[in-house]
């Protein structure tokens, strides 16, 4: 349970129409009687002051964690632009309005055609409308994007593989893991998950060979363990 009064820039990790997982970060502030207001951000993550949600002190407890981010530097007028376009799709996102989130990371794309936000929710709102040719062509120019493996954007290459996986884009999951794993060899969830995309992909003793080098870094690492012991059960 969240400790104090509750004010500030908080998240939650919402699953939308087809497995889509999605980040969503509002301004929360605690009135009198206890209940949690879900404000919208603005560009410099303060409250628009336009309410999204009124929910109890006890649901907030359970849905929200606080956002600890890293505040980023001041932007130049583009790329506050380019902001604004994102954010107003991932509220679309947010909203499962798949075609109105593609017209505006489509016009984030148009200003910045590497912006890895607006590229990464271009191909989330294709899956949402079905359109998977669209998001495997969406993906595959992403992950030959180098923005996308900046430390910066971990977050969101670590989600980008995790939707790969589920929507069973077994060739591109792998791609991206081991390129992830250029940038990052010494992260044992990026092992972890070309493991589980081996797995998935039916290639068993890549799998617990991915898996037994996640363990090598992580010995500790008990999801690892347990899944590496249901590959080797179904081979």
């Amino acid at each position: 349970m969240v400790e104090g009064k509750i004010e500030g820039v908080f998240f939650e990790m919402k699953v939308l129409t087809g497995n889509l997982n999605e980040k969503i970060r509002y301004w929360a502030r605690e009135e009198e009687d206890g209940t949690i207001v879900l404000e919208y951000l603005t560009l410099k993550d303060t409250s628009t002051g336009m309410e999204a949600e009124r929910i109890s002190r006890e649901d907030f407890g359970k849905r929200f964690q606080v956002d600890e981010e890293e505040k980023e530097p001041e932007k130049t007028p583009k790329e506050m632009k380019v902001h604004k376009l994102v954010r107003q799709g991932e509220i679309h996102l947010e909203k499962e309005e798949f075609h109105s989130a593609q017209y505006e990371f489509g016009n984030a794309i148009k200003v910045d055609k590497k912006n890895v936000k607006a590229n990464f929710g271009l191909g989330k709102s294709y899956i949402g409308t079905g359109d998977t040719e669209k998001a495997k062509e969406v993906f595959a120019n992403l992950g030959q994007n180098e923005e996308l493996y900046k430390k910066e954007n971990k977050h969101t290459f670590n989600e980008m593989g995790i939707l790969l996986r589920k929507q069973e884009f077994y060739e591109q999951a792998l791609m991206h893991y081991r390129r992830a794993i250029e940038i990052d060899p010494k992260d044992p969830v990026l092992f972890f998950n070309l493991g589980r995309a081996f797995f998935h992909s039916g290639d068993k003793v890549e799998s617990i060979r991915s898996l037994e080098q996640a363990i090598s870094l992580k010995p500790d690492f008990t999801h690892a363990q347990d899944f590496m012991e249901h590959v080797r059960r179904s081979i």
